[in-house]
């Protein structure tokens, strides 16, 4: 499903999505649903890209059970979260969807709040699903912490194998506050990546 393939007549299944590949004359056809392009060569990529849909540039995750850590404790999981598909032609984009239904929220007040990229989960030993979030949670304070939801900076880094893509991992600090620091770094070992590596954090407030 990800990385770089040679394009035939026929379909790739992508999640939810179906894109058809047709063969008309010295170039290819491009179709998904109401996506039509022609194609001048063979070669496509097939890439995740993070869940920013209409240019937000955070996530929350709400945890369907709460975690409660002791002081100096850590734990880390991963969790199931919607991602994007990238399909390039070299550095030119094709297209460019979603897996999966768009769910959006406000994090914050009406005054104050933004609008995040929204999915609900429970932390898991194992990643399941297409698009995968590895946290590490860490209590630095003196007392417990409760951790009820995970609102991270989205960055233009992503993680993959054939059949899964993983955001970069992120800790989460509990203190006297909360801060998720997505580290731009891979998640586990022997993933391929695209894009520019980096690392962004975020104190949650509410």
């Amino acid at each position: 499903m990800f990385g770089k393939i040679k394009l035939a007549q026929g379909s790739i299944s992508i999640g939810d999505q179906i894109i058809n590949i047709k063969k008309t004359g010295e170039w290819f056809e491009y179709l998904r649903g109401n996506v039509r392009k022609k194609i001048i060569g063979d070669i496509l990529q097939i890439l995740p890209a993070p869940a920013k849909g209409y240019g937000v540039k955070l996530m929350m995750v709400r945890l369907e059970e709460e975690i409660v850590i002791a002081p100096g404790s850590r734990v880390e999981g991963f969790l199931t979260v919607p991602v994007e598909v990238s399909v390039r032609a070299g550095e030119v984009e094709v297209d460019r969807f979603s897996l999966g239904r768009e769910k959006y929220a406000l994090y914050g007040t009406l005054e104050r709040g933004v609008i995040v990229r929204y999915s609900r989960g429970s932390l898991q030993e194992k990643p399941n699903g297409i698009g995968v979030l590895k946290v590490r949670i860490i209590n630095k304070g003196t007392s417990w912490g409760k951790v009820d939801r995970i609102v991270f900076p989205l960055l233009d880094v992503m993680y993959y194998t054939k059949d899964r893509a993983f955001y970069p991992l992120v800790e989460v600090i509990v203190d006297r506050g909360i801060e998720a620091i997505n580290t731009g770094e891979p998640p586990m070992d022997g993933l391929s990546v695209v894009g520019e590596l980096k690392k962004l954090s975020f104190k949650m407030r509410w």
